[in-house]
């Protein structure tokens, strides 16, 4: 049992290194596309209905993430395979820059996220494996502090050279490709020290891919959606419960950009400020304590706060266009940095219930499966979620959309409290 102990532990240490490696990389990647939206609605033109494809599409892309899981685990080699999709998906943010047209902008940053999305749910096979029960949320949350850390950064230093040079994105976006690539060098090297029964199945395979194979790749994870949904009911509510929060969120996503840039008028620099400085330290103060918060326990309780209080965050937004029109404020600014805190504090808590919480549900041997179906249906509100904000937005006035984001994700705090009184009764 010490020999044991003493292996998990050096594991545990060689893993650790290498996530924060990787989340130093993936830090400052995200810094630059956090801000992909509002580029292209300042810098490139974008129409209101374009952010909102852009959203629905990077949205959406969590689709594919079940069909990931299946590809990697069924390849001659993880790592490899994990380095072709990685190089493949970030290829895009290298070549964005070559032509200034909002489609093919659209259209890069689209393709990269479904490919990205592919190994998504590959990250829990590392989690589950190569961290201790014990450990597992603390390490966790100390890597995403750190990479937080450079997302703030990134994000608050790109906002002000895009306010001096908006044609600065032509560099930012290879830059955030290059070291994307790098994050998924660490997640092969990461992959190849799982102690997960890999080796073991992949013996009884066939080395390459075939059509029957390739059917059973398409088709299997459909299959295994349905069978772990009628195995695992408490999964399967909550999942429902999550998609009422992701519903919240995306519903947001193409209505935030058109409000900072059309209806606040704000320039990059109190954008980015807002959403790297301000969001991104509320996560770094926050996270470390989320981490301890959601343990490895049932996470319903902890994603029923969660979720509550993050119906705080449109009505204070949205409150900051009344300030200005009653002059109670001429600075918008600050209500701005206020929700974006809020905002932050909340998706600490969000981001670890996010990676984390599929695996109190899953068998050892599902780790990833189960994480690919957590993943998958984020993609499936992310097909028609930024539409009803936009439709709203369109339909009715763009605070409707803040409205009807705070009531879900009142719902879905209010559903995941009753799901855990109901586990306490039983």
């Amino acid at each position: 049992m010490n020999n044991e102990s003493s292996g998990l532990h050096s594991l545990e240490k060689k893993t650790f290194t290498l996530h924060l490696i990787s989340q130093i990389f993936g830090g400052i990647a995200i810094g630059v596309v956090l801000l992909q939206d509002v580029i292209l609605k300042k810098t490139l033109g974008g129409s209101d209905f374009q952010v909102m494809i852009l959203s629905l599409l990077v949205s959406s892309a969590f689709l594919f993430s079940i069909y990931g899981s299946e590809l990697v685990n069924r390849s001659h080699s993880r790592a490899k395979t994990i380095l072709i999709i990685g190089i493949a998906a970030k290829s895009f943010l290298i070549i964005l820059p070559l032509f200034e047209d909002p489609v093919y902008y659209i259209a890069c940053i689209a393709i990269g996220a479904y490919l990205d999305a592919l190994l998504l749910s590959i990250w829990n096979i590392v989690f589950k494996h190569n961290y201790s029960d014990k450990n597992r949320s603390k390490l966790y949350s100390y890597a995403t502090t750190f990479q937080t850390v450079f997302v703030l950064i990134v994000t608050t230093l790109s906002g002000y050279l895009l306010d001096m040079n908006s044609s600065i994105y032509k560099i930012l976006f290879p830059a955030a490709g290059v070291f994307g690539i790098l994050v998924y060098v660490s997640l092969a090297r990461m992959i190849n020290l799982s102690m997960d029964d890999y080796s073991g199945r992949i013996k009884k395979q066939k080395t390459y891919y075939n059509f029957r194979l390739l059917k059973d790749i398409a088709i299997l994870p459909l299959r295994n959606t349905a069978r772990i949904f009628r195995e695992n009911k408490p999964f399967l509510r909550f999942e429902a419960y999550f998609f009422l929060y992701g519903m919240a969120f995306m519903v947001l996503s193409p209505v935030i950009p058109v409000f900072l840039v059309d209806d606040l008028k704000l320039s990059y620099s109190p954008i980015s400020f807002a959403r790297g400085l301000i969001f991104h330290s509320a996560l770094i103060i926050f996270t470390p304590l989320m981490g301890r918060f959601h343990g490895i326990g049932n996470p319903t309780r902890f994603c029923g706060y969660i979720f509550s209080f993050l119906a705080l965050f449109p009505l204070i937004l949205v409150s900051a266009k009344h300030f200005v029109s009653l002059g109670l404020l001429t600075d918008t600014n600050l209500v701005v940095y206020i929700s974006f805190f809020v905002f932050g504090f909340a998706m600490s808590g969000v981001t670890i219930a996010w990676a984390l919480s599929s695996i109190y549900y899953a068998p050892k041997n599902e780790v990833s499966n189960y994480q690919a179906v957590h993943i998958t249906l984020t993609g499936v509100r992310g097909v028609f979620s930024p539409a009803l904000g936009y439709a709203v937005m369109m339909i009715f006035d763009i605070e409707y959309s803040f409205y009807l984001s705070a009531f879900l994700f009142l719902l879905g705090g209010i559903m995941m409290w009753k799901e855990s009184i109901k586990l306490i009764k039983n």
